[in-house]
């Protein structure tokens, strides 16, 4: 079966860390959080159609689902040989990451939903998401989603406290999105069920993490989700905004370290 392209580092161990990256960039958003947990078995992969991954359809050729990922996921990790995971998402990698653990709960031994939302979407968001995704089979997708970035802009997802050095790269890596894979995910995004009841699933450690300024992940809602939880812990990075993996990876990393090491417990 088609796999997703992968990287894996720090030394093998029984339970790695498993982390989905945010649209509209690809695994590469991990690199900095990687390189604070150089001893910590690390896999990230990018989403079908983004970065060095297969095009969607070369999964499936169907309808966009995000079956495809989970399918696509869970055949990469059976290559490399691994059973049990700490699986961590970060905004639509947090969506995948519940929908993994819906599929596939006793491979789940703790989930990390990072500035993330699980539910279904309402029709206002699946409205944008058909907007964006039209944007880009006109080939114009980083211009619906440029302004997330944008200071002031009213859409503006980056924290008060981020240099514009890291809004700059931010920016670089929008540009470099890939049109067809981004309007996939976004239609694949649009027709995902609510996956809030994974969080009973789960017997090990739920983390809810968010940037104290993301705009799109209130800290209400990590409330009521951890409500659902047997072991959550909720963690906000202060001056953080949505992305948190490139606007605060240091301290990022420090938390997901300690996830990690309980997961393995």
């Amino acid at each position: 079966m088609t796999t997703l392209n992968y990287r894996r580092s720090g030394p093998k161990g029984n339970v790695p860390l498993v982390l989905l990256h945010a649209l509209p960039v690809n695994q590469t958003m991990w690199d900095q959080v990687r390189s604070e947990l150089p001893d910590v078995d690390l896999i990230t992969v990018d989403a079908p159609g983004f970065g060095n991954s297969p095009e969607a359809e070369e999964f499936n050729p169907g309808p966009p689902s995000g079956d495809t990922y989970i399918n696509a996921l869970k055949a990469t990790l059976d290559l490399l040989g691994v059973d049990k995971i700490a699986l961590g998402g970060l905004s639509m990698g947090g969506s995948f990451a519940a929908d993994f653990a819906t599929a596939y709960p006793a491979m789940v031994a703790g989930l990390a939903l990072m500035d993330t939302n699980i539910g279904a979407d309402d029709q206002d968001r699946k409205d944008f998401r058909e907007q964006v995704a039209q944007a880009c089979d006109a080939g114009e997708g980083y211009d619906a989603v440029k302004m997330w970035l944008e200071k002031g802009h009213p859409a503006d997802m980056i924290g008060s406290d981020i240099f514009d050095e890291v809004r700059a790269d931010l920016d670089r890596r929008f540009q470099e999105l890939k049109n067809p894979g981004l309007a996939w995910i976004m239609r694949a995004l649009a027709e995902r069920e609510d996956a809030t009841d994974v969080i009973e699933l789960i017997d090990g450690p739920v983390y809810f993490i968010r940037g104290s300024d993301d705009p799109t992940c209130s800290l209400e809602y990590f409330m009521e989700l951890a409500l659902k939880a047997k072991s959550p812990r909720i963690v906000e990075i202060e001056g953080a905004g949505h992305f948190t993996a490139d606007e605060k990876p240091v301290e990022l990393a420090q938390v997901l370290r300690e996830f990690a090491q309980r997961a393995s417990v």
